[in-house]
């Protein structure tokens, strides 16, 4: 037995290595003046719970190339870096420090702090390699784009599509002859947009529903003051309005029986799909 636990341990350690080696790019900030983001790029192998790579900072006019070592263990890497190899413009080097992070499977970040200073530091995998440029490498508008995915709480870019593929739409019901949105579903649609603003190519439809109770004209009118009411909640928590696309039906496509109270609460919704 404990032959098989050391086995699986090691496994499972290996996996865990071969899944953290590679490029990751994210930054640097002190979370007392956040306007301040230092691109950081990391590029590791971890073999057998050991570490090493190469760590490239940006910093203001500067660029530093540090070599790394370390230890990698349940998902904790211990991190430091060595004298720079490398410097464009020597006056703007870093000096070395020693990186305390974790590897947070459910959102694909790697994130943790310095030793020596206030510094945070937060990284995705992505694809690239360490090169000595004194160019950046890549419009430092990214990297306010990521601050404010980070701010969404929205995961790393390969976690997205998994978040995507799992999702599951379930319908909003209203009250009987209303159009208010139930605070039950508040928490849900607030995943909802999480998930559109996460993909850029993505929108949402939202189709608005009512019972057989009333005229077809006055349902017609209801359904839309519903969809409404989803369009102004999305807008108010920050999901821009291009990215919704509205339809209304009335009472012509119900989901049940209109000849039953419950078949009639089924009928007063909202549905969504991705487009």
């Amino acid at each position: 037995m404990r032959i098989a636990l050391i086995i699986l341990f090691t496994q499972c350690a290996f996996v865990w290595g071969q899944k953290m080696t590679g490029f990751w790019q994210g930054m640097l900030f002190d979370p007392q003046q956040e306007q301040e983001l230092i691109p950081v790029y990391l590029d590791i192998y971890v073999t057998n719970g050991m570490v090493d790579g190469k760590m490239r900072i940006e910093h203001n006019d500067g660029v530093s190339i540090f070599p790394v070592f370390g230890t990698f263990s349940e998902q904790e890497l211990k991190l430091t870096t060595l004298k720079a190899t490398w410097h464009y413009k020597p006056e703007y080097a870093l000096t070395p420090n020693t990186y305390n992070l974790t590897y947070n499977p459910k959102n694909g970040y790697l994130e943790g702090n310095s030793d020596k200073d206030q510094f945070r530091f937060i990284a995705y995998q992505s694809k690239g390699v360490i090169e000595k440029s004194k160019t950046a490498y890549l419009p430092s508008e990214w990297l306010v784009r990521f601050k404010q995915e980070l701010e969404d709480g929205i995961s790393a870019p390969m976690i997205r599509k998994q978040e995507l593929m799992q999702f599951k739409f379930q319908p909003v019901y209203f009250d009987y002859d209303q159009a208010e949105i139930r605070v039950e579903y508040q928490n849900y649609l607030l995943e909802l947009i999480r998930m559109v603003k996460s993909h850029s190519d993505l929108r949402i439809q939202i189709t608005g529903h009512t019972d057989a109770d009333g005229s077809d004209a006055y349902n017609l009118e209801l359904s839309k003051r519903r969809s409404d009411a989803l369009i102004e909640f999305f807008v108010q928590n920050g999901l821009p309005k291009d990215r919704v696309d509205m339809q209304f039906k009335g009472e012509n496509e119900p989901a049940d029986d209109n000849s039953t109270e419950e078949g009639k609460q089924h009928n007063r919704r909202v549905d969504f799909k991705f487009i």
